[in-house]
């Protein structure tokens, strides 16, 4: 499992210089990660389920071990290094959800691996909301940490992000299941389901009314909060 340390937004410019397409000044998010250490999946089993899941990874640019041709389609991965690996596919898969939920069609981030200790890693992407980078974040950290576990990916995670993001459009009211399903697009099983596994990372909370004649729960999107920190 890949454990959450820590995570602050700021400018971080310091670290621009480390991606050329970095804008200069642009907010970022920092997630500071600890890998799984030794890992139960081979990294490139690891790459190739979160691909299957969220398809448009493998249309990432990646600047990692690049040679003099310049950026190498598709996520990289370094021989020999689990842990940065780990850390730089979820980098990639939060630029991901973060380009979902914003409607950006274009973000940057890097990787940074620590050299003690060897298990840790800091997360930097381009990220101007963060509700949406907490709320993306999380969903890729769950999403990881599920693939590793030997856990579907699929529905699940890809329908939490779609839910995730109407519920945060028409953030008002309580939502039955029907309800988000008619405007997702979504069978209602599968549509519960995804609220299921959001409430159980508490973005959604399930209302409680002395009476409820639909006979189904009410979910209301509280979304994940702002920074931890500021740097």
């Amino acid at each position: 499992m890949i454990h959450l340390v820590s995570l602050a937004f700021g400018s971080f410019a310091p670290i621009e210089p480390f991606n050329e397409s970095f804008r200069p000044g642009h907010p970022k998010m920092c997630l500071t990660v600890d890998a799984e250490t030794p890992a139960r999946l081979a990294d490139p089993v690891l790459h190739q389920l979160l691909v299957e899941a969220f398809p448009g990874l493998a249309a990432h640019e990646c600047r990692a071990d690049r040679g003099p041709r310049g950026p190498r389609a598709g996520i990289v991965l370094v021989a020999g290094d689990s842990a940065a690996n780990q850390a730089h596919l979820l980098e990639h898969l939060t630029l991901e959800m973060l380009s979902f939920l914003d409607g950006i069609r274009r973000l940057s981030g890097v990787t940074c691996a620590y050299a003690s200790p060897p298990e840790r890693s800091d997360v930097f992407v381009e990220c101007a909301q963060p509700e949406s980078g907490s709320l993306a974040a999380l969903v890729a950290l769950e999403a990881v940490n599920a693939a590793l576990a030997g856990a579907p990916l699929v529905p699940e995670y890809p329908d939490m992000l779609l839910c995730a993001r109407e519920l945060r459009t028409r953030a008002a009211g309580a939502w039955l299941a029907t309800g988000l399903a008619r405007a997702t697009g979504l069978s209602r099983g599968r549509t519960a389901a995804a609220l299921g596994a959001l409430s159980r990372v508490r973005v959604v909370e399930e209302e409680s009314y002395a009476m409820n004649f639909s006979g189904e729960p009410l979910y209301r999107f509280v979304g994940v909060g702002d920074a931890t920190g500021q740097a």
